[in-house]
């Protein structure tokens, strides 16, 4: 499988992490397959295990819907350096990374996690693939004399400061719209997202985040431009067609950075 879109390498990156997350439907005896998976990734560079309990929240439809928590178990593998984790639950594989090189790298491991539990929890057989979603999380940090308006696109300055009296105005802004993947629709957000609390994550990622340094202290203003691109439906549980589909997720996230987030003058600098 190849990209068709750009590829432009960047030393000064700002990327933070990558995921990718494919839900299917749930195995609830996933527990009985863990031995086995726990060994195929022990043996292809994931050595380190965590199990734990964690709760995941839903909400009903309506304003008056109730919320409901639901506790889930869920394995987590990481590489020695603990900057690549893939997370395991009865219904959903993640992978994720804080030292993304290049997506084709992220891709042949992609493949090795989906292909891992699909296979050794026999879903590959009698399970469907319900959601790929595939997400970047970036961190602008303005060099001295530059403000963040310098590395957005204009459509995304937000409303002048001359608007607010002296002190802090953060940006919040996000864009959701209809894509197509292949012969799928598809959905993809746009969030840029302002804090000086020194957060170099998206509160929802945190938790569960692999090891990365923070880039950035209290009282600093950064500008985080979360991408998330997804499809949904009822798939067959193939791991070929699911990376195939990650690059199409890929190549519209990358195309869409450079020609309607970020400016290129803020590309040269990264450069």
């Amino acid at each position: 499988m190849q990209r068709r879109c750009r590829y432009e390498p960047l030393s000064a990156q700002p990327l933070v992490l990558v995921l990718c997350q494919i839900r299917f439907s749930p195995v609830r005896q996933m527990a009985r397959y863990i031995p086995a998976i726990q060994d195929a990734f022990r043996r292809t560079g994931f050595p380190i295990e965590r199990a734990e309990k964690v709760h995941q929240v839903t909400f009903g439809p309506g304003v008056a819907a109730p919320v409901q928590t639901v506790e889930k178990q869920r394995w987590e593998y990481r590489n020695r350096e603990e900057t690549w984790s893939i997370l395991v639950t009865e219904d959903n594989v993640i992978l994720q990374t804080t030292a993304y090189t290049r997506f084709e790298q992220f891709a042949e491991r992609l493949r090795l996690a989906v292909d891992t539990v699909l296979a050794e929890s026999e879903h590959d057989g009698f399970g469907v693939v319900h959601r790929i979603g595939l997400r970047y999380v970036d961190m602008v940090r303005p060099r001295a004399g530059k403000g963040f308006r310098f590395y957005l696109r204009r459509g995304l300055h937000g409303v002048p400061d001359e608007v607010f009296q002296p002190g802090p105005h953060l940006l919040h802004v996000e864009s959701r719209g209809r894509t197509m993947v292949g012969d799928h629709p598809g959905t993809m957000i746009v969030r840029v997202v302002q804090n000086d609390q020194g957060h170099s994550l998206p509160p929802d990622l945190v938790a569960a985040a692999p090891k990365y340094a923070p880039r950035a202290g209290p009282g600093e203003l950064v500008t985080m431009i979360d991408m998330d691109h997804y499809v949904e439906g009822t798939f067959d549980p193939d791991s070929e067609w699911v990376v195939a589909r990650s690059y199409e997720l890929h190549d519209h996230i990358v195309e869409t950075f450079h020609d309607h987030v970020v400016t290129k003058e803020a590309v040269e600098e990264w450069k």
